[in-house]
C-alpha cells in the first residue's frame, strides 16, 4: 500500500517528459490532418453540436446528443474562441492533451510502471483519443481512484459522480467506496457520489427539458454495434444484416433481441463479479486494513467488465478502464503480468486496425469478422487473467 506517494524519482520524470512529448507529436499530426485534409469525422460532429448551440438551438430538443448534459462543455469550450474547423479540431486535441497530462501525472505518483503501461499503449490508439472527450471523465476517474488511495474518500465519490454526469461509465466504480467503511461511512459516500452524478444530470433537464434524458433512453434503443461481443457472434447466425443506425454500425437479425439481453445480463454480472473478487482478496491483504488498493482495483475491474461486455463497445472503450488498470497493477500486480498487457497490447493493436480499415464491412465482411473475432476472443481470457490474485505482492 502506497499511504502518501512520493515525488517523481529521476527515471520517472523522464519516462513522464518522453511519453508527454510523444503524445504532443500525435496530436501534432492530428491537428496538421485536419489543416490538409478536414477534421476527424467525430470532431466535426462536436463543432456541429457547438455552432448549432452558439445558434440559440437547444441540444437533445433541437437536434440529438447521446451522451449526458455535462459533456457539453467539453464540446463548446473550443467553439467559445474559434468557429474555424480546423483550429476548433487544434483546440479541441490541446484540451484532451492536457486532460492525458493529468492521467500520466496521477499514475506517476504511483511508480514508473503505471506511468508506462498507461501512456505506451495509448500510442497505439493512434489519434483516436484526441478526436473523443472521453479522456476527460478517464481522467477524472483516474483522480478520483487516487484521491481514495491517499485516504479521501469523500473526493473520490465527488469526483466519480462527476465523472458519471459525464459519460456515466465512471459510476459503476461507486460500489467499491464500501470497501473497508462501516455502513455509515459507506451510505454517507454513496450519497455524495449519487447527489453529485444527480446534479450533473438535472441541471440539464432544467435547461433542455425531459429530453436531456437521452442518453439513457438512445443506448436502450439501440441493437448491438458490430464491435461488440454482441454484435460480433449475430455475424455468425444465418440472415444477418449491418444496419447504419444510432451513428454507427450495428448488426440486427434472427435472435438479437435475445443475445443482446443476454450480454445486458452479462455486463452487469462482470461488473458486480470484478467488485467482488476485488473485495475478497484484498480482505486477505497484510497491511492493508483500509482496503485502499483492493477499493482501486475493483474500480479498475468493474471499469473494464462495464466497457467491454456490453452491446455498445466502440474501439475508444478500451482506454477507458486502462489508467485503473494500470494504477491496479502497480500496486497490487497480476499473476502473469506478461501474458496480461500482452493480451491488452495486442487487443489495442487489432482495435486500432479494425478501426483504421473499417470499409472492410462494406467491402469484404469476412476479413472484418476475421479481425473483429480475433480481437474479442482475447478480452474475455484478459479479464480472467486480471481477476486472479497476485499472491499479495507488488509484482
Amino acid at each position: 500500500m502506497i499511504e502518501k506517494p512520493g515525488r517523481m524519482d529521476r527515471k520517472t520524470a523522464i519516462a513522464f517528459a518522453a511519453l508527454a512529448a510523444s503524445h504532443a507529436a500525435i496530436l501534432g499530426v492530428v491537428i496538421a490532418l485536419a489543416a490538409t485534409g478536414g477534421p476527424a469525422f467525430q470532431v466535426e460532429i462536436f463543432r456541429d453540436y457547438a455552432d448549432r448551440m452558439a445558434a440559440g438551438e437547444l441540444p437533445y430538443a433541437d437536434f440529438p446528443h447521446e451522451y449526458p448534459p455535462l459533456s457539453l462543455a467539453i464540446l463548446i469550450l473550443p467553439r467559445l474562441l474559434t468557429a474555424d474547423p480546423t483550429l476548433y479540431a487544434a483546440l479541441f486535441g490541446v484540451e484532451i492533451l492536457v486532460f492525458d497530462l493529468l492521467i500520466m501525472f496521477v499514475l506517476s505518483r504511483i511508480g514508473l510502471k503505471p506511468l508506462v503501461l498507461y501512456g505506451v499503449p495509448m500510442l497505439l490508439f493512434w489519434r483516436v483519443p484526441f478526436i473523443r472527450h472521453d479522456l476527460v471523465p478517464v481522467a477524472i476517474a483516474t483522480l478520483g481512484a487516487f484521491t481514495l488511495l491517499r485516504g479521501r474518500a469523500m473526493w473520490a465519490a465527488i469526483l466519480w459522480g462527476a465523472g458519471g454526469a459525464l459519460k456515466l461509465y465512471p459510476v459503476v466504480a461507486v460500489p467499491a467506496l464500501a470497501f473497508g467503511a462501516t455502513l455509515w461511512e459507506t451510505l454517507k459516500r454513496w450519497t455524495v457520489a449519487g447527489a453529485v452524478f444527480a446534479v450533473g444530470i438535472l441541471w440539464g433537464i432544467v435547461a433542455f427539458g425531459t429530453e436531456a434524458l437521452m442518453f439513457l433512453t438512445y443506448h436502450s434503443e439501440r441493437p448491438a454495434q458490430v464491435e461488440s461481443m454482441a454484435g460480433n457472434i449475430q455475424f455468425f447466425v444465418p440472415d444477418f444484416e449491418v444496419v447504419n443506425t444510432f451513428g454507427s454500425f450495428n448488426v440486427v437479425g434472427p435472435g438479437s433481441e435475445a443475445i443482446v439481453s443476454f450480454f445486458g445480463a452479462f455486463q452487469i454480472l462482470m461488473t458486480l463479479l470484478g467488485l467482488g473478487v476485488a473485495y475478497v482478496h484484498g480482505r486477505g491483504r497484510e497491511g492493508d486494513p483500509d482496503m485502499r488498493v483492493a477499493a482501486v482495483r475493483g474500480a479498475a475491474l468493474a471499469t473494464f467488465a462495464f466497457s467491454i461486455f456490453g452491446k455498445v463497445f466502440a474501439w475508444h472503450y478500451l482506454f477507458w478502464p486502462l489508467p485503473l488498470v494500470a494504477m491496479a497493477y502497480g500496486l497490487a500486480g497480476f499473476r502473469f503480468p506478461k501474458l496480461t498487457w500482452g493480451l491488452y497490447f495486442a487487443a489495442i493493436l487489432l482495435t486500432t486496425a479494425i478501426n483504421e480499415q473499417y470499409w472492410a464491412i462494406d467491402e469484404n465482411v469476412p476479413y472484418f469478422v476475421a479481425m473483429l473475432t480475433a480481437r474479442n476472443l482475447m478480452l474475455l481470457p484478459l479479464f480472467v487473467l486480471m481477476l486472479l490474485p497476485a499472491h499479495n505482492r507488488r509484482e
